[in-house]
């Protein structure tokens, strides 16, 4: 599966923490949205091209207390969260997601990355704190794109 073509349009960079949040209705019309949780931006960037044959709109955060602030402020459909991360890692930062009051946030699937060694000690804590879907860097385009298909369909068309 390729990623697409990298000469397609640049995806606008995520608001600013403090900024007015951008009020979607529950049924959403516009692109599905994608926060991704990465410390590292060349991993960022690389999932937004591997990600744009299904053309999201992304938000983005440097860090898991970051992601929770975007998370909190704005209307995501999915989270991309790696799991080695200064500060929260990324199963505690899917624990305060899942433990969240907001209930539509508190069910937004999750897909937790690791490069860690210890892949099984690293998915069962991802486990434990509600994950969706797990994977293990490097990543490929096709593992990605199924892995979000499958915790993520494509929304389903309005009735004529």
């Amino acid at each position: 599966m390729k990623a697409g073509p990298l000469s397609a349009p640049e995806n606008a960079p995520a608001r600013p923490t403090g900024s007015t949040p951008t009020v979607r209705p529950t049924g959403g019309t516009g692109p599905q949205r994608v926060l991704l949780v990465d410390d590292s931006r060349s991993i960022r960037t690389l999932l937004k091209i591997y990600l744009m044959a299904r053309s999201f709109e992304f938000l983005e955060a440097e860090s898991a207390e970051e992601g929770l602030k975007v998370a909190e402020a704005e209307h995501v459909d999915l989270i991309l969260t790696d799991f080695h991360m200064d500060g929260m890692n990324g199963a505690d930062f899917a624990g305060q997601i899942r433990a969240s009051t907001n209930a539509r946030l508190s069910k937004v699937p999750i897909l937790m990355m690791t490069g860690d060694p210890n892949v099984a000690e690293v998915r069962a804590l991802g486990q434990k704190a509600g994950i969706s879907a797990f994977v293990r860097k490097p990543v490929s385009c096709a593992q990605l794109m199924t892995l979000v298909d499958t915790i993520l369909p494509l929304p389903r068309a309005t009735a004529k």
